[in-house]
């Protein structure tokens, strides 16, 4: 089903599956059919680029599993304000009310990411209300518990719970055993936030049970992942982006190729039997860990990765006139660093794979590179069904 920019855009609204909606943050486009949320990205992604000079209707691909589909979540702690008597319940556990950046709300059920995940909230809140623990205040910067974070193996079945807290003691063995009653977990682990800043990320983790990763597979490859390693978010649409990927490099068939922004290695790895040598970069060390541990894995010894931000080393390798025919990136929703998009130019590969979840800075890197590269193709994947969100991938080949 998929849908082209020609289609039209909008629909009668029809009846949210979540009794969240509306309030939630987690997702806008649930009132809409399936079939029409596809119809007004492929003509949000054409609105931004007929102003570059593409003409041709765009495609956006359906993700192959509409609901369930997130392999990750981060959920927020918050206390009650004002403050309930002894005895209450003082604390929320969940998603950030939408439009709402310091406001969480209880979660009872989520269509995005699994079934089961409302038993772990409610778990997890429970465990936290008897061992008295006092959760993050965003206004105040003070409170232990900050986020809990999920991660599944779609294929696989793995599971990580991460539990995100300032430092202090943790009772993690009620932690354990509250979570494996509730949601059976691979692994589960503690990571230790002590800045200000609200983001689900750690300076340390603690394992507390299992290796401290998961395992998932895509287009049969394995790959590990560790509590901070990218991945994306959608597996079965990554497989469909991939082997989208894959065509493309195929008809290329580049001797030398750079996988720009690597994460744990999930491009390099699928598309490196169609190259001679595949190099990546990712700034997360843990990440490239990750990379390098799957290329053995799956027993492929053509690849090579490097932990550097890339707008670091990219004007290294454009210095010393390193042979690159092929360059992937994946860069965050920011886009390109212009440091790295002027050495990606001096760099001068023939082709440029580019694949965005932020269409706005693909269509403004795209026309960045105008005059020295042309767009010879563009569609999108919808990896985040019901948001507002949106995967592309463009090719763009060298004039020069």
């Amino acid at each position: 089903m998929s849908v082209s920019s020609s289609s039209p855009t909008e629909k009668p609204r029809i009846t949210p599956r979540c009794r969240h909606f509306g309030e939630c943050g987690g997702c806008r486009l649930q009132d809409f059919s399936y079939e029409d949320q596809l119809a007004r990205k492929a003509a949000f992604l054409d609105s931004l680029l007929q102003p570059i000079g593409w003409i041709e209707p765009i495609t956006v691909h359906p993700s192959p599993q509409p609901w369930y589909y997130r392999n990750k979540m981060e959920f927020s702690f918050q206390d009650v304000y004002p403050v309930p008597p002894a005895g209450e319940d003082y604390l929320r556990l969940g998603l950030k009310q939408r439009n709402r950046w310091d406001k969480v709300m209880n979660l009872s059920e989520c269509h995005l990411f699994s079934a089961e995940v409302a038993r772990l909230l409610e778990a997890v809140h429970a465990w936290a209300l008897r061992e008295g623990l006092a959760p993050y205040n965003l206004h105040r910067q003070v409170g232990f518990l900050r986020h809990l974070v999920v991660r599944e193996g779609k294929n696989t079945g793995d599971r990580m719970v991460n539990l995100l807290t300032g430092p202090g003691q943790l009772p993690a063995a009620s932690f354990v055993e509250a979570v494996q009653r509730a949601y059976p977990a691979t692994t589960i682990l503690r990571g230790i936030h002590a800045e200000k800043s609200d983001v689900a990320v750690s300076e340390k983790v603690e394992i507390l049970q299992g290796p401290g990763h998961i395992h998932e597979k895509v287009l049969g490859r394995s790959f590990r992942i560790s509590p901070y390693s990218f991945f994306q978010t959608n597996t079965r649409g990554a497989e469909f982006l991939y082997g989208k990927l894959r065509a493309h490099v195929a008809e290329i068939r580049p001797k030398n190729l750079l996988d720009l922004y690597c994460g744990g290695g999930g491009i390099s790895l699928s598309v490196a039997d169609l190259c001679e040598r595949v190099f990546g970069v990712e700034v997360i060390a843990s990440a490239v860990e990750d990379a390098r541990h799957n290329a053995a894995l799956n027993q492929i010894a053509n690849t090579e990765f490097m932990a550097a931000k890339v707008e670091d080393l990219l004007p290294s390798l454009a210095a010393q006139k390193v042979e690159v025919n092929a360059v992937i990136v994946d860069p965050p929703r920011s886009g390109l660093h212009p440091t790295a998009l002027a050495a990606l130019k001096e760099l001068a590969p023939t082709w440029i794979l580019y694949v965005s979840c932020n269409p706005k800075a693909l269509a403004e890197d795209i026309r960045r590179l105008a005059g020295l590269y042309d767009l010879r193709g563009i569609e999108g994947v919808d990896l985040f069904p019901h948001t507002d969100h949106l995967e592309a991938l463009a090719l763009l080949r060298a004039v020069f």
